[in-house]
């Protein structure tokens, strides 16, 4: 195979676009540097923050790598770059394996076995498995089944999917999950499952602070620093840009026909705290027209430098935020969202009631009598997930080979 000659953009000007190329960021034409986010001085928390899991010494691949395919397709592998930390985490998975996987674990013969021996794999992986069945088709999979607290699903079955079965994990599943799983997950795929493929990863940073702004990677989408190669990516923008409204907006880099794509968005006003700077960088990575390895669930850092290594460059010496953090930031946001609610739904039914009766009173005769809690306000943890399938108990079931439990007497032989 010939080798692809890769070949950058760097120092290509906004006017060879077109002196009038607009942007929704107000700025001077030409203003360049000055809107992009400075580079932290100091490291702000050790190499790995993920408690047992170390990210290993990784080499960097070239620019551009090609692979082909067992049915004859070209395929890019997903660029990776070296980096000094932790400065992304997995947002979100999916993964396909094969049903022969779990063929030398399944012990009897019913439709449920392999959901049952699947459930027990994950919950050995992330601390919570299969819970139930959704019954719904979904990715053209027969069957849904639930992963933890809605923190993911799988499906199974399905004529189109080759004896395959698909694992979902969402970001709350990540935040959900025991520490530790993403080695876990590499040593399952690597070393026991049957024809696995990820296809399809998010690899998530987190600033908090307002050091980096969707304002300045819209700027930065303008001035070049998202195009690897001559051709600029597509940009979108969704909210409130000529008058933000505290709703939050999103800036889009990319399609995912395309394989790879970029999302900024203010994370904080998404959650609900409409004077949040908290501003989330995510990219999108998917096997339509590249191979992602395995090792990305090691050293995901690497493959979310590597996919706008110029864009990211100011991130080298920062180290995304502990996951106990995210959750931390998250949950207060929720309870600060939900008193506002609270307030402007039924906040002047709240006043009168609780001065007639009395406060005490009041919270009596309108808490949920069951003890639930809203959604909203529950933050993932895989110790609070349902009983998984594979411990749930199971109702003995007959087939027509077997007398019924109403038919058997406990005579040894049948009556004549």
């Amino acid at each position: 195979m010939g080798k692809l000659k890769a070949t950058t953009t760097e120092g290509r000007s906004a006017a060879k676009r077109g002196e009038g190329a607009a942007t929704l960021a107000a700025r001077p034409l030409g203003a360049r540097s000055e809107g992009h986010p400075t580079m932290s001085e100091v490291r702000s928390s050790p190499a790995t923050n993920r408690g047992e899991l170390e990210a290993p010494a990784i080499a960097a691949h070239s620019a551009v790598q090609l692979v082909m395919t067992d049915g004859g397709e070209l395929k890019t592998i997903a660029v990776r770059l070296p980096t000094n930390g932790q400065i992304a985490v997995i947002d979100g998975l999916r993964i396909v394996l094969g049903e022969e996987t779990f063929s030398g674990v399944v012990q009897g013969v019913d439709d449920d076995a392999y959901v049952r021996a699947c459930s027990a794999k994950l919950e050995e992986i992330f601390g919570f498995g299969l819970v139930r069945n959704l019954n719904q088709r979904r990715d053209f999979y027969g069957e849904t089944w639930e992963l933890g607290e809605n923190w993911g699903y799988a499906g199974f079955g399905g004529e189109r999917q080759n004896g395959t079965i698909l694992i979902v994990l969402s970001g709350k599943g990540t935040l959900a999950a025991t520490a530790g799983w993403e080695a876990r997950l590499y040593e399952f795929i690597t070393k026991t499952a049957k024809r696995p493929v990820i296809t399809r990863v998010d690899l998530a940073h987190d600033c908090f602070d307002g050091r980096i702004t969707v304002d300045q990677l819209d700027v930065m989408h303008t001035d070049d620093f998202f195009t690897n190669a001559y051709t600029v990516p597509d940009c979108q923008h969704a909210g409130n840009w000529k008058f933000p409204n505290g709703k939050g907006r999103t800036l889009y880099v990319g399609t995912r026909k395309a394989g790879k794509m970029f999302r900024g968005y203010e994370k904080g006003m998404e959650q609900g705290d409409a004077t949040s700077p908290w501003v989330r960088l995510e990219v999108e990575l998917a096997n339509k027209s590249m191979l992602i390895p395995f090792d990305v669930l090691l050293d995901p850092s690497a493959y979310f430098m590597g996919a706008y290594p110029k864009a990211f460059a100011h991130l080298s010496l920062v180290v995304t935020p502990e996951r106990l953090q995210v959750k931390r930031k998250t949950a207060a946001i929720a309870v600060d969202a939900s008193f506002d609610m609270v307030a402007q739904q039924v906040g002047r039914y709240v006043g009168v009631l609780a001065d007639l009766v009395g406060a005490e009173e009041f919270v009596a005769r309108v808490r949920d009598k069951l003890g639930r809690w809203p959604d909203r306000l529950k933050m993932p943890d895989a110790a609070y997930a349902d009983t998984p399938v594979h411990k749930q108990d199971r109702k003995q079931s007959f087939n027509e080979y077997q007398f019924g439990p109403d038919d058997w007497s406990g005579a040894s032989g049948m009556a004549v």
